[in-house]
């Protein structure tokens, strides 16, 4: 049932929490399919884009909140018109294609963003660092704090950029009056969005502790290696049977499908063994070959796994020792 506002009129039913979330399952569902169908139709060509085929990801889902979300698509996603609901403005009127296309720009890009291969020395530097961390991680933050916490108008923060609101869709339209959102709400996007931008500050510091400092130059030496697109390398252990094991891994991203080419990927451990001057303390020396895509709303991806003993890594191979013969 409405309520009503102080000068008369009713006051529009807010979509609550449960079914805004379950119409953008709906419509991740559908667009993940969709995503999932063309990454089987252009699987060589999603790898080879590596993280920009998030791009196409982007595009598809611009295209596809962008329309339904406005005037030409009734402001109802696929997903909105299964729970009821749709997005207007503060007039109880549907939104322009421009202004729902703005919408789904604020929401996609801190979450598309996230994964763009960015080195991590020109992250860490101003300007860039700051406005990627600002953009990202202070756009997931205020994103889901106004998403979880507005709870008065349910506006996260692509609503407010356009002036928008999503409505329970279960009468004809009328002449409505929206609640305001409490003003505090602003304040804590503000605290989160400083917040986000101290990150480069962090991670340049973290940067110069002894162990991120020895793992970034056999980052930048795999990435630079044939057919490897990007590159992680990271420490670990695992306990077993009250044993611990310490392991030197990588992932690496390639440019074809290699992922069975176990020779390649004992060369890589090879080098990471000579340039890592704590190999000592490993156990194993992990390599995980990964050859795929990933667009945002679907990925596929190929991987294989390889690990070797460090000791091992120092004897020469099969082919070295027969050329010594």
């Amino acid at each position: 049932m409405d309520t009503v506002d102080g000068e008369g009129w009713p006051v529009r039913g807010i979509a609550g929490f449960w079914r805004r979330t379950g119409a953008f399952v709906v419509d991740g569902i559908l667009l993940g399919i969709v995503g999932t169908i063309l990454g089987v139709l252009f699987f060589d060509a999603f790898a080879g884009m590596g993280a920009y085929a998030r791009l196409i990801g982007f595009a598809i889902a611009l295209a596809y909140f962008g329309i339904c979300n406005s005037r030409i698509g009734g402001g109802q996603t696929l997903g909105k018109r299964w729970l009821g609901v749709r997005v207007v403005d503060a007039h109880d009127q549907l939104l322009s294609l421009p202004r729902s296309l703005l919408r789904y720009t604020v929401l996609g890009i801190p979450f598309f963003a996230n994964g763009l291969p960015i080195d991590p020395a020109q992250a860490m530097a101003a300007p860039l660092g700051y406005l990627f961390a600002f953009v990202v991680f202070g756009g997931m933050f205020a994103i889901v704090y106004l998403y979880i916490f507005n709870r008065r108008t349910r506006q996260s923060l692509h609503d407010l950029a356009v002036g928008s609101y999503v409505e329970r869709f279960d009468r004809v339209a009328q002449s409505v009056t929206f609640p305001i959102m409490w003003r505090g709400h602003l304040a804590v996007v503000a605290l989160l969005a400083a917040i986000a931008l101290i990150a480069p500050i962090v991670v340049s510091r973290f940067a110069q502790t002894e162990t991120f400092a020895g793992l970034l130059p056999l980052q930048q030496m795999l990435s630079s290696q044939p057919h490897v697109k990007t590159a992680q390398v990271v420490r670990g252990w695992v306990t077993m049977n009250g044993t611990t094991k310490h392991y030197l891994q990588s992932v690496l991203r390639l440019d074809a499908s290699m992922t069975e080419d176990e020779a390649m990927a004992k060369r890589m451990a090879q080098q990471m063994a000579q340039a890592d001057p704590d190999i000592a303390k490993e156990d194993a020396v992990v390599v995980l070959l990964a050859y795929g895509y990933d667009i945002g709303i679907a990925s596929g991806w190929r991987k294989h796994g390889y690990s070797f003993k460090p000791d091992d890594l120092r004897k020469p191979t099969d082919t070295e020792r027969d050329g010594v013969q």
